[in-house]
């Protein structure tokens, strides 16, 4: 199991909010993927009511919630770290989750 990024379950939820994003970066969530997310809060300390919410938008194929960037940019290495292992939790990254990924890295300020 990753561990956390923080020993805060806020920003662990905003967190577990931009893995989910990178997740379905390729409009697909894999079995896989989602059994990572469905295990990693509650790991992560992510309250109940946030993983019911987060979990609903994916089984449901709504839009995910936003996560908080400007938290995120606290952290971003932690969090950067942990959403290239949820991407390679189906055991393949595609061009769309690569791309994704650095997008990602841009929007923490760890772009290069």
């Amino acid at each position: 199991m990753i561990p956390p990024p923080s020993t805060d379950p806020v920003f662990n939820a905003e967190a577990l909010k931009l893995l989910l994003q990178v997740a379905w970066a390729d409009d697909q969530l894999d079995a896989k993927e989602r059994q990572f997310v469905a295990t990693l809060g509650p790991a992560w300390s992510v309250p109940e009511a946030v993983m019911v919410v987060l979990l609903d938008h994916l089984d449901r194929g709504k839009p995910l919630p936003q996560p908080n960037l400007k938290l995120l940019r606290t952290k971003p290495d932690a969090v950067i770290t942990t959403a290239e292992a949820l991407m390679a939790a189906d055991g393949f990254i595609d061009s769309v989750e690569m791309e994704f990924m650095e997008q990602v890295r841009e929007l923490l300020g760890r772009g290069g």
